[in-house]
C-alpha cells in the first residue's frame, strides 16, 4: 500500500499498538436500571405508532421523567410531510403521515445555545416487542437523563423520544422542520443493545475530519471502540435520502447527524430477530448498554465544533480520524503508479499460439458451467447460497477453477499459451479501472481496496522471486467484498440483488487474480507432469468435491419462505 518500503514495518507497528490499546471505560449509567426500562417497555407487547401500547409508552416515559424531577414538553406531531425519494433501485412517492403520538422533549444544560441533541424512538412495528428497536435505546436514554438530572451538562443537551419512526421517521422530521435551527448535533439510538460491534451510521458530507475526531475523543474518554463501516460510509455520503433512522430528516436539512447502533447479534453483521416477534429482552447485551452509556457520557462532556474540511475514520486502528485528502492522495499516488509502470511495459502482441482472447473464452466457459451447477443445486430458491456463502464460495470456486484448467490444458494441446505481458496488463487493468471508478464518484473509502492489489501488481515484475506475492495481493478485493458477513449483511439491507448468480460476483473478482497466475505460469512455465497429469486430475477433483459441497449445502428456507422473511426465515419456527 506505501510506496516507500522500508516505512511500513513502523507504520504498521503503530496502527498495531494504536489498534490494541484501548482506555479503561469512562463514567456510564446504570444498566441494571436500563434493562429493567427495557423489561417494562417490552412487557407491553407491540407497540406500533397511534395503538393504545404507544400511548401505554410514552406514558411511561413521561412517569420516568417525572420521577427524575422534569417535566417533559409533550410536543405534538400532527400531520407530517414525507418527502419522495427517486434513486436507482429506490423509489418512494411523497405522502402525508398523520400521528396522535407525541415526541416528548426534555432539556439539560444551559439554556442558550444550540444543543447536543440524542434521540430514541419509542414505538415497534406490528408483530415485534421491540427489545432491540428500540426499548434498549428508550432505556439508555432515561438511564442518561438520571445522570444530567444530578449532574447538568456543560453543553446544551436535548433528549427526546420521538414517535412513529417505524412507518416514516414522523416523529424526526416533525422535529427537524420544527426545531431544527436549535440543534448543533444530532444522534439517533436505534438497534442499541445487540451484540456486535458499536458503529457510526449515517455519517454524510456534513460529518467531517472535525466532528469524527470530536466523536473518536469522546470514545477514547469513555474507553469504547466504535467502529465506522467503509460501505455505511459510502452509501451516507452518496444518497442521505435514504437513511432509514431519525437522523435522516437532520442530514437532509443541512444538520449534522449521525445514527449509533450495534452491528449485529450472534457473530453476524445482522440480527434474524430484527422487526419479529423474538426480539425480546433477553437479546439485550448489557455490555452493549454499558458501552453506549460510557460514549453519551463523554459526548455530553465537550460541545460539537464546527465543520473544518472532510475527515476519514481508519477501519484498522482504534477511534482514529486523519483528514480525507490524506486518503485520496494515497489512492492518486497509487493509480498514478500502477498506470506509469503498466504504460512503461510493452504489451505487444505475442504470436504463434493461444492468447487472451482465447483465455477469455475459456473463462467464459468455466463461468457458464459454474452458473449452471449453482441453478442445478439450488431447487428452485432464488439464492440458495445466501444462507452459507463461506460454503458456496469455496465450492463455486473449484468448481470454476477446475473447469478453467480443464479447458486451458486441452486448448494447450493444440496450441501453446503465450502473452505473459499481455495478461500481466489484464490484472493491473481490471482493479484499476474499478479503483479510478470508486474516485471518481466519490467512494475514496473503497478505492483502496483496488488500487493496492493494481499498484502491487504493476510492480511485480521488477520484484524478482517476490512477484508471486502479487498473487496473494490481488485477491484482496474479493477476500474483503465476498466475505461471508459482508454478504449477507448487504443483502439483508437491499444493497445486494440476490438475482444475480453467485458465480457471476465470482467471476468479476476472480479475473484480476487468475491474469496474474496466468502471468506468473508463462513467466516461469513449469514442465513435466505438473503440466500433463497433476494439473487435469487436481482440477478434475476439484470440480467433483465442488460440485459435492452445492448438494450437500442444503438452503435453509425454502424458495417460499425466503421471498416471505428474506434471511429472517433461518430462524422462524419450524425452519431447520
Amino acid at each position: 500500500m506505501r510506496l516507500q518500503v522500508p516505512c511500513v514495518p513502523a507504520v504498521c507497528t503503530v496502527l498495531w499498538c494504536t489498534a490494541c490499546s484501548v482506555a479503561a471505560p469512562g463514567p456510564g449509567i446504570d444498566t441494571g436500571r436500563a434493562l429493567a426500562h427495557v423489561e417494562a417497555l417490552v412487557a407491553l407487547g407491540p407497540h406500533p405508532g397511534d395503538s393504545p401500547q404507544a400511548q401505554r409508552a410514552a406514558s411511561y416515559i413521561e412517569a420516568e421523567l417525572h420521577a427524575l424531577g422534569r417535566m417533559p414538553e409533550r410536543m405534538e406531531v400532527g400531520s407530517v410531510e414525507i418527502p419522495a425519494i427517486d434513486l436507482p433501485g429506490v423509489h418512494r412517492r411523497a405522502r402525508t403521515r398523520v400521528t396522535t403520538d407525541p415526541n416528548l422533549v426534555v432539556r439539560f444544560g444551559p439554556a442558550g445555545g444550540r444543543a447536543l441533541l440524542v434521540m430514541a424512538h419509542y414505538d415497534t412495528v406490528a408483530n415485534s416487542p421491540g427489545a432491540v428497536d428500540n426499548a434498549a435505546a428508550v432505556g439508555v436514554v432515561l438511564e442518561l437523563a438520571r445522570v444530567l438530572a444530578v449532574a447538568p451538562p456543560p453543553i446544551p443537551v436535548m433528549l427526546v423520544f420521538t414517535a412513529n419512526e417505524e412507518i416514516g421517521l414522523v416523529g424526526a422530521e416533525a422535529l427537524a422542520a420544527r426545531r431544527g435551527d436549535q440543534i448543533a448535533f444530532a444522534i439517533a439510538l436505534d438497534l442499541i443493545g445487540g451484540s456486535g460491534d458499536l458503529s457510526l451510521n449515517g455519517a454524510s458530507q456534513r460529518i467531517g475530519r472535525a466532528e469524527l475526531a470530536w466523536l473518536a475523543r469522546a470514545a477514547d474518554r469513555a474507553g469504547v471502540v466504535v467502529r465506522a463501516p467503509l460501505p455505511h460510509r459510502v452509501i451516507s455520503r452518496a444518497w442521505p435520502e435514504v437513511e432509514r433512522s431519525d437522523h435522516g430528516p437532520f442530514t437532509r436539512r443541512g444538520i449534522p447527524a449521525v445514527h449509533l447502533y450495534h452491528r449485529g447479534q450472534d457473530g453476524e453483521w445482522i440480527d434474524l430477530a430484527y422487526h419479529s416477534a423474538r426480539d425480546t429482552a433477553a437479546r439485550v447485551d448489557r455490555r452493549s448498554l454499558d458501552q453506549i452509556g460510557c460514549l453519551l457520557r463523554a459526548l455530553t462532556a465537550a460541545p460539537p465544533p464546527a465543520y473544518d474540511g472532510d475527515g476519514f475514520w481508519l477501519p484498522i486502528a482504534h477511534n482514529v480520524v486523519v483528514p480525507r485528502w490524506t486518503l485520496v492522495a494515497l489512492e492518486i499516488a497509487l493509480a498514478s503508479f500502477a498506470l506509469g509502470l503498466l504504460a512503461a511495459r510493452s504489451t505487444t502482441r505475442a504470436r504463434g499460439g493461444a492468447g487472451i482472447a482465447v483465455g477469455a473464452l475459456c473463462y467464459a466457459v468455466a463461468i457458464a458451467v459454474t452458473t449452471g451447477v449453482e441453478r442445478l443445486t439450488a431447487g428452485g430458491h432464488p439464492a440458495a447460497w445466501l444462507h452459507a456463502p463461506g460454503v458456496a464460495l469455496a465450492a463455486e470456486l473449484a468448481i470454476m477453477a477446475g473447469t478453467f484448467g480443464l479447458v486451458t490444458r486441452v486448448v494447450g494441446r493444440v496450441a501453446p499459451w503465450v502473452g505473459d505481458r499481455r495478461y500481466l496488463a489484464l490484472a493491473v487493468a481490471v482493479p484499476l479501472s474499478l479503483g479510478l471508478g470508486c474516485l471518481w464518484l466519490g467512494a475514496a473509502e473503497l478505492a483502496w481496496i483496488w488500487l493496492v492489489p493494481a499498484g502491487v501488481i504493476a510492480a511485480a515484475p521488477g520484484l524478482g522471486r517476490f512477484g508471486v506475492l502479487a498473487i496473494a495481493v490481488s485477491l484482496l478485493p474479493g477476500v474483503l467484498v465476498l466475505a461471508p458477513d459482508q454478504v449477507r449483511e448487504a443483502a439483508w439491507n437491499g444493497f445486494w440483488p440476490t438475482g444475480i448468480p453467485l458465480a457471476a460476483w465470482i467471476a468479476g473478482f476472480v479475473l484480476s487474480p487468475l491474469a496474474t497466475v496466468a502471468w506468473w505460469r508463462r513467466k516461469r512455465p513449469t514442465p513435466g507432469p505438473l503440466g500433463t497429469l497433476v494439473l487435469p486430475v487436481g482440477c478434475g477433483l476439484a470440480m467433483i468435491a465442488g460440485v459435492a459441497l452445492l448438494l450437500q449445502a442444503h438452503p435453509l428456507c425454502s424458495s417460499q419462505q425466503f421471498h416471505s422473511f428474506h434471511l429472517a426465515c433461518e430462524a422462524a419456527p419450524g425452519v431447520r
